[in-house]
């Protein structure tokens, strides 16, 4: 059996994922509040009409929904938003090695200093130096 490869992350491509997601949502609600001019227009040429009524309420339902997925968009890109600063953050961190935290566990330093220069995996179970 193969160890693990772990993941790759590329913040960059998540900002710029994100980015979009957070521009595509603001334009949605004002797409959205077009709705109802054509359902009313529509509506108003059938007046005693129960489907005109039935008109009124389907544009009413889709610009609910839409409104929704233009909030769930907004929020899915401030994830990634969040996700891309979090990966730049934890990549400008000093290695555990440096930083006194013992790699393998052990809570001795001399341990940490040990594994890291010989490519023993952390707890995480990464390498050393590893990507993520």
């Amino acid at each position: 059996m193969g160890q693990d490869p772990g993941f790759t992350v590329r913040p960059g491509e998540l900002t710029a994922a994100g980015t979009n997601a957070v521009a595509v949502a603001g334009k949605v609600p004002e797409e959205t509040a077009k709705l109802a001019e054509p359902s009313g227009r529509a509506a108003g040429g059938l007046p005693g009409w129960r489907s005109a009524a039935a008109l009124q309420r389907c544009g009413a339902a889709w610009r609910t929904v839409l409104d929704g997925l233009a909030a769930d968009m907004e929020s899915a890109g401030g994830n990634l938003l969040t996700c891309a600063r979090a990966y730049l953050d934890a990549d400008r961190l000093p290695p555990p090695a440096a930083a006194g935290t013992a790699v393998l566990g052990t809570g001795a330093p001399e341990a940490s200093r040990e594994a890291a220069a010989s490519g023993q995996t952390g707890q995480a179970g990464q390498a050393a130096g590893a990507p993520l």
